[in-house]
């Protein structure tokens, strides 16, 4: 089947239906707030899964999940709900909200920029949202413009760099290099590495291949991150910022001589209608001068 002929398939209540399944992981939970029957809904997703050509709800008696094609097809049907959302209130007269998100350790940088785009547009509704991963909400259509620690370099999102962060690094008190004021990356090289898969800007590129650490320790926020550092279980690269916004007993930062800074990005999906994306762009650049 031809792809426009698929899009001529898919209809909202199909969105709406998937939608309220990803987020409820339930059947009955997620008809009782479309206020339909479970077999209506069944059919919405079966509907719609023929219109897409792909299998995107799995379900049995004791769950249900997200095919792998469900997972990335609901980050636009979230994304097309939304939009639609905002189209009517632009036509009905209803004041349009701009949705702002950031990760904890940009409040100093998220905070000046929206007051200064607030002091200059009275009248506009700002949103304000801290996400672990502010891309992923980006992308999902939670927020219209998000402040993120380094450049995701994806078509989807235009960027804005705003700052540079200088790297350090977090020792477990009691760490053979805690006594140093300045450390290297080559210094790091058997140590096993704490790295936040989910929305950490640290990979192991930062070294070259002979020099990597010798282990990783993956986890999914910075509450796991500072965690796992301070049981010991391995070191962990970060900017600045987290150093200045987050703080353990257990954990010391030192800096790092020779790690490339991490950018400071302002970014916004590509082709957002929003029309205070721009005005607000202008009030972050301000921001920062």
């Amino acid at each position: 089947m031809r792809r426009d002929n698929r899009l001529l398939n898919v209809e909202f209540r199909h969105l709406r239906s998937l939608v309220a399944v990803a987020e409820e992981l339930n059947f009955t939970r997620a008809a009782e707030r479309l206020h339909t029957t479970q077999p209506s809904l069944s059919r919405s997703i079966a509907s719609l899964e023929q219109a897409v050509g792909a299998v995107l709800v799995q379900r049995d008696r004791r769950s249900v999940a997200l095919t792998p094609a469900g997972t990335r097809f609901v980050a636009y049907a979230q994304l097309a709900l939304k939009a639609l959302e905002e189209g009517v209130d632009a036509v009905t007269g209803q004041p349009l909200i701009l949705r702002i998100c950031f990760a904890g350790a940009l409040a100093e940088i998220t905070g000046p920029a929206v007051k200064t785009f607030e002091s200059l547009h009275p009248g506009i509704q700002v949103d304000i949202r801290r996400y672990d991963d502010p891309l992923a909400r980006l992308s999902e259509g939670r927020c219209h413009v998000a402040f993120l620690l380094g450049n995701p370099h994806n078509p989807a999102f235009q960027t804005l760099t705003l700052t540079e962060e200088v790297r350090m690094v977090a020792l477990p008190v009691g760490h053979r290099l805690v006594e140093r004021s300045t450390i290297s990356l080559k210094e790091l090289t058997r140590e096993t590495l704490v790295m936040n898969v989910l929305a950490g800007s640290t990979r192991v590129n930062l070294w070259d291949d002979a020099d990597r650490p010798s282990r990783i320790v993956r986890v999914r926020n910075i509450d796991e991150w500072m965690e796992a550092i301070a049981l010991g279980r391995g070191i962990g690269i970060t900017p600045a910022s987290t150093a200045r916004f987050y703080s353990h007993p257990q954990i010391v930062f030192r800096d790092l001589s020779d790690a490339p800074r991490v950018p400071v990005v302002l970014a916004w999906r590509t082709g957002d209608p929003h029309p205070n994306i721009r005005d607000f762009i202008a009030a972050a650049r301000l921001s920062m001068v």
